[in-house]
């Protein structure tokens, strides 16, 4: 009987200094969490007192100057490198940039932290921009398409979860959204993707395959494929494989296959033993359809027979992302 006595004493005590324990910390950061909110806030004031100024030196209009600074100080509200934009914003003034292309990059950043997506990559873009004096239009350009691929990324996240609870949502994120960047069509990223996971792969190799892709169809343009060519390849590695090492090897042979033809159809013209019935065009070195883009080698393909590395075709298509143009 003083055994049970003894032990539910113990388990009170263990209470107690649990709770005292988690009101300690409630108490804390009932103080710290204020002073880092005022602090923001405090940041964020004197960087649109900055950014006011910048804009009453500058030649737009008063209407320009408020929309600039009202679409600003919504901004400034979120969780973001305050200084950062604030200094991308005072170049892109001090350049003259439109003002309704400024209004328009900063709707952009707005919008993707709505949608809990990180503004890092955007923020980038936006610098690399300003450093090549790239035109703005184009820098807007790039950065609608970036926050397009962002939102993309995440949802093919979604659609396909990772377990490891340790892995980093920015970092893979950021990763598929380069590899639509880069050309990767959608639907065969996200069924790559899918099989990564599936595979138990870990979020490093995860990232590292859509890295991969990016590079494989960056490639593919480099030689001269178009888009709808970068597709097909892309698709009939796919369909082809079932694992994710196999699929890359596939689209890596295909395009050293179709440079192969390419040389061949070159030295053929080149010689004068060119078919001259039409079906190349002169001064056309674009590989064709058909012609140049071969199926994967017999001897190397395991057809996938489970239902579940069948590509997804519920999903919409919503065709591939052209390489960066900056």
């Amino acid at each position: 009987m003083k055994m049970k006595k003894s032990q539910i004493n113990k388990k009170k005590n263990r209470i107690k200094f649990c709770s005292t324990i988690l009101s300690t910390l409630l108490l804390i950061l009932s103080f710290t969490l204020p002073v880092f909110s005022q602090q923001a806030a405090s940041a964020a004031d004197a960087s649109l007192s900055n950014l006011n100024e910048k804009l009453e030196q500058s030649r737009y209009s008063g209407f320009q100057n408020r929309m600039i600074s009202e679409a600003a100080a919504e901004l400034l509200k979120y969780d973001i490198d305050i200084k950062e934009v604030e200094r991308l914003l005072s170049v892109s003034i001090g350049n003259n940039f439109d003002a309704y292309n400024i209004k328009k990059i900063i709707e952009i950043i707005i919008d993707a932290k709505n949608n809990g997506l990180s503004e890092k990559s955007l923020l980038n873009k936006f610098k690399e921009g300003l450093a090549k004096q790239v035109d703005e239009r184009l820098i807007v350009e790039v950065l609608t398409r970036e926050a397009t691929n962002l939102k993309i990324a995440k949802n093919i996240l979604l659609e396909h979860p990772i377990e490891d609870a340790t892995y980093n949502e920015e970092i893979i994120v950021e990763s598929l959204a380069e590899s639509l960047n880069n050309g990767v069509p959608r639907d065969s990223l996200s069924e790559v993707f899918s099989r990564s996971v599936r595979e138990g792969r870990s979020p490093r190799e995860v990232t590292e395959v859509s890295t991969e892709l990016g590079s494989l169809s960056l490639r593919a343009f480099e030689i001269g494929f178009s888009e709808e060519e970068v597709n097909d390849v892309f698709q009939k590695a796919v369909l082809s494989r079932s694992g994710v090492d196999g699929i890359c090897e596939d689209i890596q042979d295909m395009l050293v296959a179709a440079v192969v033809t390419k040389m061949n159809m070159a030295s053929r013209k080149s010689s004068g033993t060119a078919d001259t019935s039409g079906d190349i065009a002169a001064g056309d070195e674009t590989p064709s359809s058909g012609s140049v883009l071969p199926s994967p080698s017999s001897g190397s393909i395991s057809t996938p027979t489970a239902s579940d590395d069948k590509p997804d075709s519920s999903k919409p298509d919503s065709g591939s992302s052209s390489p960066p143009e900056n």
